[in-house]
């Protein structure tokens, strides 16, 4: 009896799992791809980054 509770438990949350699995998986697409690329389309993000690079002491390949 005891068994089958036990199976029953893990079924439960194997359900709910599922249920927010898609949920946190857009969450998780959003907020590390598309709102950086979103922030890199606003002019005033792009003077910082520019700004921030000019002031580092090393050369980075490829920027600038």
């Amino acid at each position: 009896m005891n068994q089958k509770q036990e199976q029953n438990n893990q079924m439960s949350f194997l359900k709910k799992a599922g249920q927010w699995g898609p949920i946190i998986g857009g969450a998780w697409i959003a907020l590390n791809i598309l709102l950086p690329l979103a922030l890199l389309r606003i002019p005033v993000v792009q003077k910082y980054l520019v700004t921030l690079e000019e002031k580092l002491p090393f050369d980075i390949p490829g920027i600038g």
